[in-house]
Order: C-alpha cells, then sequence, then structure tokens
C-alpha cells in the first residue's frame, strides 16, 4: 500500500504545494493502491475533495508528521510518499522530495526557528529515507556535495505547467485585457527572490511609462525584503492573491517577464510565462539555464546594470513559442514517481 503525506493541504500554495498538488493528481489517475492523509486543518478543500483525502489524528503540522503519520505508516507497513521536503524523522521505507538547500546554504535568509528545525530534520530524513526526488539536477548535485547523499539514490522530476496556462481560450477575457505597458515577475518577497535590484533597475530604465507588476505573496518564515517602493507607486504594482485564471492573463498581457533570483531549485514561474508566450530575461543561474536553455536572455542577478541593460535588450523581442516545453509535463514526472515505487515496493516484499 502507498500512503501519501498530504499535509500540503494544510499550507498556503507556493511552488514546493503545487508540485505535491499536480503529482497527487496524476497519482490519482492511476492503478496504485494509495491513500491521501492529511491533518484535519485543510485549507484547500477542493483539492482535499478531489484526492479523497482521509484526515487522520487530532494533531497539525510537525507534530502531525511526525507522531501522527509516523505510527500510522508504520501499522499499515505502508510505503510512504512525502512531496514537500519534511516527513517523518526514523521512518525508512519512504520516498522524500527535497526541493532545495536554501535553508543551510542561506540559512540568513529564513526565520530562525524555520532554519533550525529544517536543518536539523532534512540531513536525517535525507539519510534515511529509501529515495530521494528533486526537481533539478543542480539541485541533485547540491544533495550530493553538502548531504553526502549517493547519487543513485536520488532522483530528478521536474515541475511543469498547470493545465490552465496551456488551454487556448476561444476568445480573450474581459480580464486579460490591460491598456498598461509592464514588465512583470511573480515572486514571494523573499531576499532570494532579488526584487530590490530589480526594481533599482527597473527604475533607470529609459522608458518612463513602462510599469513593473510583482504578483506575489508574504510567508511569515522567510525574511522579508523591504521594498520601499511608496514614491514610486504609480509605476510599481503589487498584487497579492491572484488567482491561476488571472496569473495566466497577466502573463499574456507582459512585455517582458523577469526572474531575477539569487537561488532557486527550479523556479515554475518562468515556464509559466513561457507556456503563455512571454519573452523571458532571468539570472544567469545555473538551474534557470537548465530549465531554459536557449529561451532565455540571462544577466547577472548581483548587478543591477546589468539586469537594466538585459531588460532593455530584451523588451522588444516578439511573442515566442517555447520550444522545451515537452520537456515538462506531469505526467511524465509522475510516470516516473510511479516506476520507483513500484521498484520499492518489490524491494521490500522480498524481504
Amino acid at each position: 500500500m502507498i500512503i501519501i503525506n498530504s499535509r500540503f493541504l494544510t499550507q498556503r500554495i507556493t511552488g514546493v504545494q503545487r508540485f505535491a498538488i499536480e503529482i497527487c493528481k496524476e497519482l490519482k489517475k492511476s492503478n496504485l493502491e494509495i491513500e491521501f492523509v492529511s491533518p484535519k486543518n485543510i485549507i484547500n478543500s477542493e483539492i482535499a475533495e478531489e484526492l479523497d483525502i482521509k484526515k487522520i489524528g487530532n494533531l497539525t503540522g510537525h507534530l502531525w508528521e511526525q507522531i501522527t503519520l509516523q505510527l500510522y505508516v508504520s501499522k499499515k507497513d505502508a510505503l510512504l510518499i512525502s512531496l514537500c521536503n519534511t516527513a517523518p524523522l526514523f521512518l525508512k521505507h519512504q520516498i522524500v522530495t527535497i526541493h532545495d538547500l536554501s535553508f543551510r546554504l542561506f540559512p540568513e535568509w529564513n526565520s530562525k526557528m524555520f532554519s533550525l528545525v529544517y536543518n536539523f530534520m532534512i540531513p536525517i530524513i535525507a539519510k534515511k529515507a529509501d529515495h530521494i526526488l528533486t526537481v533539478s539536477n543542480s539541485s541533485k548535485k547540491e544533495l550530493i556535495s553538502e548531504l553526502e547523499i549517493p547519487e543513485n539514490k536520488i532522483s530528478v522530476i521536474y515541475n511543469a505547467v498547470s493545465t490552465i496556462f496551456l488551454e487556448k481560450d476561444a476568445q480573450e477575457k474581459e480580464s486579460y485585457k490591460n491598456e498598461e505597458d509592464y514588465i512583470l515577475t511573480v515572486s514571494s518577497f523573499h531576499p532570494r527572490k532579488n526584487l530590490k535590484r530589480l526594481i533599482e533597475a527597473f527604475l533607470i530604465l529609459p522608458d518612463k511609462k513602462l510599469k513593473l507588476y510583482i504578483i506575489g505573496n508574504f510567508d511569515k518564515n522567510f525574511a522579508f525584503e523591504a521594498l520601499n517602493i511608496e514614491e514610486h507607486h504609480s509605476r510599481i504594482k503589487i498584487l497579492t492573491g491572484v488567482n491561476d485564471y488571472d496569473l495566466k492573463g497577466f502573463y499574456k498581457n507582459a512585455r517582458l517577464f523577469v526572474y531575477p533570483s539569487l537561488y532557486e531549485g527550479f523556479g515554475i514561474p518562468i515556464i509559466e510565462a513561457m507556456s503563455c508566450g512571454a519573452p523571458v530575461c532571468v539570472s544567469n543561474i545555473d538551474v534557470f539555464k537548465e530549465v531554459c536553455g536557449n529561451n532565455a536572455v540571462y544577466f547577472n542577478p548581483k548587478s543591477t546594470a546589468d539586469i537594466k541593460d538585459k531588460i532593455i535588450l530584451s523588451i522588444n523581442k516578439p511573442k515566442q513559442v517555447f520550444n522545451q516545453l515537452d520537456k515538462y509535463s506531469w505526467t511524465k514526472s509522475a510516470s516516473f514517481l510511479k516506476i520507483k515505487i513500484l521498484e520499492l515496493e518489490a524491494k521490500h516484499l522480498k524481504k
């Protein structure tokens, strides 16, 4: 039997939760005997209903994961799949997804409690688990070098684009219409997202009619980067709580999508933007080169001048067709995971 740790349904949806949701939707379609279990404090009820979630226990958060879930899985002698970094500490027969190691490499970017918990838990979980998933070859290299995990114990399964971004509309809806010329970024307000330099670069662009739209949300686990944009509020718009349908509209109307992160495990907004035809200008970090290939213009994320220059170079590029999109598929990623599940279950039965 396979049990999916569905604690992610109690959390606000960011890239990590998006990965879990889409993989679970695909696994739900398979012929595997799967049970999706979660704490009682679910906030994503529609997805919970779609997955036919089973709520267990009265605990929540890490305590639910370490006590309730661990006991439940052990009693059933099941294979546990955890898709959002954390998992029970003392289970061996499990597959764990570790998206990146920012908590270890850049602890100053997170709250002290978040860094403390993750730096304690993740190395133990990674060494104990039967297998580890991660979302890029860049992250895989870090797991090998930083946590000394054997290469054959780690598999890469990529993020992908949700169906809504790929659907062809018969006609443009009202929410897609926007008369303003704008550059778009989709990001949390987190130091590693490098928004401060993006804003500095934007403000020295020669075209003063151009706007900057920042779509994102705040997260108490991460250090907050003060942007100090009050005096430029007419040119810079911060939008929170944007749903996927409206986000698609923002991508489609953008003159340019810019992603200036200093560090990422993957970067889902980049392939969402590309799938909507937006020209893309991103940091020259290894993971973005892996994700984008020759479909983006790259800049030094620590140089405001270079960000500005590459925006100017990119801004007049025509709408494009992303020629690597078939590389990123939730169906392909879930199919690979299914194969890994069957391999581990076969080994477990032989013992």
